[in-house]
């Protein structure tokens, strides 16, 4: 009996040894294998970026938009504008989308051809809109801001808008 804990201190000594071999050549072997290096800031932007898709519509609200920097309440025709399923116009002009690509999370390129009511000729322009949410909208032709706007119940507009029937405009 007196070779038996010899043995087993022995087999304990070889176990021991077995799983040292094992963590040294996954040790080894993690390091001649290194994982893949970090993505540069490059990859990322380039991995974020979102190529051009066409769209059929902008993800806005349909109804009556303000000038940012006007209340609902005080809206005029100098102010507001009716945003339709195909364009969006005032008072004295009217741009139907031609054609709508996103190009970005909030952001669409738009191609509209801008008809002024005055008789002047048709005019195509290419806008950015930058979105907000569904409701607020800045448009920028060449890095200018051509409109930023905010949509608004037509219940909130003064009398004369309050009660025009929009639906078909807006459907």
């Amino acid at each position: 009996m007196s070779t038996a804990p010899d043995t087993l201190q022995t087999s304990v000594t070889r176990v021991q040894w077995t799983q040292y071999r094992i963590i040294l050549l996954c040790v080894l072997s993690a390091a001649c294998n290194p994982s893949p290096e970090p993505q540069t800031s490059r990859d990322v932007v380039a991995a974020t970026a979102q190529s051009p898709r066409p769209v059929a519509v902008l993800p806005l609200q349909r109804g009556y938009y303000v000038a940012s920097d006007t209340l609902c309440a005080k809206a005029s025709n100098a102010t507001l504008l009716l945003l339709r399923r195909n364009g969006i116009g005032g008072a004295r002009y009217f741009c139907e989308f031609k054609r709508i690509e996103q190009t970005g999370p909030v952001t669409y390129r738009v191609e509209e051809a801008c008809v002024d009511f005055q008789g002047e000729a048709s005019e195509t322009r290419h806008l950015q809109y930058i979105l907000e949410n569904d409701v607020r909208f800045l448009a920028k032709e060449q890095d200018a801001v051509a409109l930023d706007a905010r949509y608004c119940a037509q219940s909130e507009l003064p009398l004369e808008w309050r009660n025009t029937d929009i639906k078909s405009e807006i459907e």
